[in-house]
């Protein structure tokens, strides 16, 4: 988006009445019915609340209709911004700054006021370079010059330059405002007690390892929201588990990882008939193997570059998905756009193309340079879903290039401490969504030296300087060049120490008696639950 149009956004957006927004096409059709409690679930047990400076979904589901932001995108439409703690903004002449006007009256859950001091608390605890916030943080620090406080209504933010991601990162779920005296209190978010929010739900309960549970604020700043009394997330990590609760109406909706297989899709449909609408979704997240590119063996591109020749992208997909999704893609064409590499460039590059002969014939190659009876190394694995068997197929597929791996498999709090420590050669299978709506989100956490999920600590001058250019770039013509580089140069070059294996699409379910829920092209959007309802 050029700066004109983000100028214009911001004098459109900054128009809006205070509070009164829109109702969704499904209640413009039908009366919207108060009360119920959503069912709804987790794929894995979060441990850990403090989405500030977390980066795992199970963090952001857990706690994403307690709180709010300046800006959200819309729940009726979540293609687009619309006002939240802030009733609007106007952007500065040279594109270079934004003032946001704050909403009056708003409590958090305890009955404090909210104001410019919680804004000021959170900005400055995301921003401050000694503190690892992998998500908000990653979007902004880099763009951010200054954020200053002209009065008790006013946040104006100061850039380093143009950014055309700086609006998209504001209403991101992941930029949420929390409150300054429970930050003093606590120190941080990471316990249950600390969620005290702004958002239209209050955070109930949380019994680890089996549910977690919301209920309705009535003193949220838009008396009409929520409609529901409250959502009650099971925390489900066992796939038959999770199909279990669906096809018994346990959950009323499927949404947004992991996804349905096809044949489960089928399945449903068979027990649930015409109760729910089953449709396939692209996820907007990358199927990833990370390679700790600190010590051996991975220190060595050719050993980095022999795992991604090696690895067939086509069979894992076309055996964990079904053949649903785009193998070998950094980006999509569906989710990102004219920045995707066209798919038929992607599957004629090595590693990428088939047939595999050639391809593994140059694997075994480099890994006989370095290690002529074969490499030995660990991987880690996630004890979750189907994550260990998606790593056991990674490993079976590299022992073709005499690459043998023995699987460490941790449950998840564990495996991200080891993942913290760096105590790991390889983890055989994990997955990261774009938390986004802009290439950069992607970009950023994962391949940038300082990246939140950069965890295999590559690092390359070239490819960081390539990123920061796609970031303060505003032509967009010049920057999908930019982004095809960067592209090119990952699959064609240096693999660096992310091994990508392709993005994901899948099949969720709604139940018909959930109205007014929308899925996001971010999956990290819309879980709030604010304007939803339930049907008798």
């Amino acid at each position: 988006m050029g700066m004109r149009r983000l100028i214009a956004a911001a004098v459109v957006l900054a128009g809006m009445a205070a509070g009164v927004l829109p109702l969704g096409a499904a209640l413009a059709q039908e009366t919207a019915r108060r009360g119920g409690i959503v069912g709804y679930w987790d794929y894995s047990d979060p441990a850990r609340l403090d989405w500030m400076i977390e980066s795992a979904l199970s963090n952001q589901q857990a706690t994403a209709g307690v709180y709010s932001g300046l800006l959200q995108y819309d729940p009726d439409d979540p293609e687009q911004i619309v006002p939240d703690l802030a009733t609007g903004y106007t952007a500065d002449a040279d594109g270079l700054g934004f003032a946001f006007t704050l909403r009056q009256g708003v409590k958090w859950h305890d009955g404090r006021p909210f104001s410019t001091a919680d804004v000021k608390a959170s900005f400055d605890r995301m921003l401050d370079p000694k503190v690892k916030s992998p998500r908000c943080g990653a979007l902004l620090k880099d763009i951010v010059a200054k954020v200053q406080y002209p009065d008790d209504q006013t946040v104006h933010f100061r850039l380093k330059f143009p950014a055309a991601t700086f609006l998209p990162s504001i209403a991101s779920a992941w930029c949420r405002i929390a409150a300054k005296h429970v930050l003093e209190r606590d120190g941080d978010l990471q316990s249950a007690k600390s969620q005290i929010g702004t958002g239209p739900f209050k955070f109930k309960r949380y019994e680890r390892g089996s549910i977690i549970e919301w209920e309705r604020n009535p003193d949220y700043y838009d008396p009409r929201y929520p409609l529901v009394d409250g959502v009650r997330q099971y925390i489900l990590t066992a796939p038959a588990r999770q199909m279990a609760a669906a096809k018994t109406g346990q959950i009323d909706l499927w949404y947004p990882y992991p996804p349905m297989t096809k044949t489960q899709a089928d399945e449903l449909r068979k027990v649930r008939g015409d109760q729910v609408d089953i449709i396939e979704w692209p996820v907007n997240n990358v199927w990833v193997v990370f390679l700790n590119t600190t010590k051996p063996p991975f220190d060595n591109v050719d050993l980095r570059r022999a795992v991604h020749l090696a690895l067939d992208r086509q069979e894992l997909f076309a055996k964990i998905f079904e053949g649903v999704g785009l193998p070998c893609a950094i980006l999509d064409v569906k989710t990102d756009g004219a920045f995707a590499l066209p798919p038929e460039e992607v599957n004629a590059t090595p590693g990428c193309r088939r047939p595999k002969d050639q391809d593994i014939a140059e694997a075994r190659r480099l890994v006989a340079r370095h290690y002529p009876q074969g490499l030995d190394m660990d991987v880690l694995a996630f004890a979750y879903s189907n994550q260990t068997a998606r790593a056991e197929l990674v490993v079976s597929q590299l022992r073709k290039a005499n690459i043998r791996g023995k699987i460490r498999s941790l449950e998840y709090g564990g495996a991200y401490s080891a993942i913290g420590r760096g105590d790991f050669q390889m983890i055989g299978s994990l997955n990261t969504a774009n938390f986004v709506k802009d290439p950069n989100g992607l970009v950023s956490q994962l391949y940038i030296s300082k990246g939140g999920r950069n965890f295999g600590k590559w690092k390359s001058e070239r490819f960081d300087k390539l990123a920061d250019a796609g970031v303060r770039e505003i032509d967009t013509a010049k920057r999908i060049q930019i982004y095809y580089e960067m592209q090119r140069m990952l699959l064609n070059e240096d693999p660096s120490g992310v091994v990508m294996l392709g993005r994901e699409y899948g099949y969720y379910f709604r139940d018909k008696r959930l109205r007014n829920y929308h899925f996001a092209p971010v999956m990290y959007d819309n879980l709030t639950f604010m304007k939803s309802w339930l049907t008798k």
